[in-house]
């Protein structure tokens, strides 16, 4: 006959063995936004949704590493860094910022959005401070200005 070990006893080990369960949570894909609460000079409603930037965090156990991708109506930024976590508050430590602007000044549409990417350098070179929310399914961030906007980040777990 076959030794059973009871279930609670299966699982009391097995959570002993993961010594890094507080990083589980912040790991996967997290889809949101940088969302323009107002714009410095003025500007209406519809400027700050055109305003947005649109995209997702990856946050990989491999390395501490992320990858990030955000998309404004002509640009798309890809940052690439290391995190940290400390309590419920995620940080992510940018090592590499791609604008790719769609062509550049020559080619871009005068009617729609453009966030300079001197601007974009700026804002998203620096450390990204996002909170954890107590359901565990969402990462909040502190105000910031990118060049003119000011906002803050919100991402939803999209998988892990």
């Amino acid at each position: 006959m076959k030794r059973m070990i009871p279930l609670s006893l299966l699982a009391a080990i097995l959570s002993g063995c993961n010594m890094h369960g507080d990083l589980l949570p912040f790991l996967g894909k997290w889809k949101g936004k940088y969302e323009v609460k107002s714009i410095v000079g003025g500007g209406s409603d519809k400027d700050r949704v055109r305003e947005q930037l649109q995209g997702f965090v990856q946050v990989y156990a491999t390395n501490r590493s992320y990858k990030m991708e955000m998309e404004g109506e002509q640009e798309t930024i890809k940052i690439d860094g290391t995190w940290t976590i400390k309590g419920n508050k995620l940080t992510l430590d940018p090592k590499s910022v791609i604008i790719d602007d769609m062509g550049g000044a020559d080619v871009r549409d005068p009617n729609k959005k453009y966030i300079p990417a001197e601007d974009v350098r700026d804002a998203y070179g620096q450390p990204l401070v996002l909170t954890e929310s107590k359901d565990k399914k969402a990462l909040h961030g502190l105000e910031m200005t990118v060049g003119k906007l000011v906002g803050k980040h919100e991402f939803l777990k999209d998988s892990f």
